[in-house]
């Protein structure tokens, strides 16, 4: 059983340590011009994504309690909208400011993840979500380089390819933490199980008078799935 937990643990951690995409010189300068081209938009961008996210996936409004909705769409005036939004872009954005140095932002995307994981906990959380995520920020970032004077029409298919490879690598990043977190969790309850099954025999005594008797017990242990025979009280003794 301990062999196989820890093989789980190890799992996220290969994902956290994989490289990310090798952008060439040219492509980081590619992307940073795009980013500034939209840069003043990040607020709207975020707000897009997710709105296009609840429109695919309804369910995930779950996972924002606070977040007002009207006739199933999302308030776009609430505050708290606006800020899920912008916060999601400020992840993007740091991606791109840190082009020259990826792997600096491992330890944030990984704690992003983990935050994630607790989601899944409370089952508000689906894995598809990383996907829909993915997808809905590349359809908007298109959209809006497209609708953007600033960037050249004829640059935006290879730019968004890089897109692509940069969100992809974010999103991994921050599924490994989520992975990370579940597997401890996983962890955490597999060792409460093997110590409730160390535990000496539970023993029941009885007493009544000056007579005492033993008693057989059965007991189930849901976790395990197998019944427990325990052996409680004292022998009675002969008259």
């Amino acid at each position: 059983m301990s062999s196989v937990i820890l093989t789980n643990l190890n799992m996220p951690r290969t994902e956290l340590h994989m490289d990310w995409y090798p952008f060439t010189a040219e492509e980081k300068a590619q992307l940073v011009r795009s980013w500034k081209a939209i840069e003043s938009q990040k607020q709207a961008i975020g707000c897009d994504i997710y709105e296009m996210i609840f429109n695919q996936c309804p369910e995930a409004r779950k996972l924002f309690p606070k977040m007002k909705f009207v006739n199933s769409k999302p308030d776009k005036k609430s505050c708290e909208f606006a800020f899920q939004g912008l916060r999601f872009v400020q992840v993007i954005e740091g991606a791109v400011m840190s082009l020259d140095n990826l792997p600096a932002l491992d330890p944030i995307l990984d704690n992003l993840g983990r935050r994630h994981g607790k989601l899944e906990v409370n089952g508000k959380f689906r894995t598809y979500y990383w996907s829909t995520f993915l997808e809905c920020s590349i359809c908007i970032f298109r959209k809006t380089l497209s609708s953007c004077r600033k960037f050249p029409d004829k640059e935006i298919d290879r730019t968004i390819i890089l897109w692509r490879y940069l969100l992809r690598d974010v999103m991994k990043k921050i599924k490994a933490g989520y992975n990370a977190d579940i597997n401890n969790r996983m962890n955490s309850m597999a060792m409460d199980d093997n110590r409730s099954l160390s535990l000496p025999s539970i023993r029941e005594q009885t007493c009544n008078s000056d007579k005492s008797e033993t008693k057989w017990i059965w007991s189930y242990c849901p976790t395990w799935h197998f019944p427990a025979f325990c052996i409680s009280g004292t022998v009675r003794p002969k008259d």
